[in-house]
């Protein structure tokens, strides 16, 4: 998304609802190579427990589970309309657009992906096979199938899994986010 002129002002940050404090990005997704600009991140990457004043300061709010989901609705209610899975926003953003999607007048890019497909809830299905980590030769699965499951303490194999699932719906939104700008701006 970045070189395309409505997401300039977007900024992204980084915090979890269970995240310790200061704690660098784990060395299994730092090896990755995300294009420009990633090693940087990288490099200044630390990690922070998500609070009120960032979550009032989101324009959208995504995290991997819906447990995370329901931690930041109980932190600030208010916010429920604009916090997604990663999975449910990219669900949600391929359901056909409805009619009165053109009249949602927010001025920022990620405001208006958040109410339109705030707005499209109830209208998708989740998928009958989430996919989950595999242990001593069971398949795990997420209790949801908008979970995408922590990979940090499961082993190298499984946390590449999750590692490319989350690469793979990051890439599904970035492909989608400008899609729901108004018709006269993409």
């Amino acid at each position: 998304m970045s070189g395309l002129a409505e997401f300039d002002q977007v900024v992204v940050e980084s915090a979890g609802v269970t995240a310790r404090t200061g704690s660098e990005i784990c060395e299994r997704v730092r090896r990755l190579e995300r294009g420009t600009g990633f090693a940087a991140f990288a490099d200044a990457h630390r990690s922070r427990p998500i609070t009120e004043a960032i979550i009032d300061h989101a324009s959208l709010i995504l995290t991997a589970s819906t447990a995370e989901r329901s931690a930041i609705a109980t932190l600030a209610p208010a916010a429920r309309s604009r916090t997604f899975t990663l999975r449910e926003a990219a669900a949600l953003a391929v359901v056909p657009g409805f009619a009165d999607e053109d009249g949602i007048e927010l001025e920022g890019v990620l405001d208006r992906f958040a109410a339109v497909i705030h707005g499209r809830r109830g209208f998708v299905a989740p998928s009958r096979r989430p996919k989950g980590l595999r242990r001593f030769g069971r398949t795990a699965a997420p209790t949801d199938p908008f979970d995408i499951a922590d990979g940090h303490l499961s082993g190298s194999a499984a946390h590449d899994r999750t590692i490319a699932q989350v690469g793979e719906v990051a890439g599904l939104l970035a492909d989608a986010v400008p899609r729901t700008a108004p018709r006269d701006v993409a």
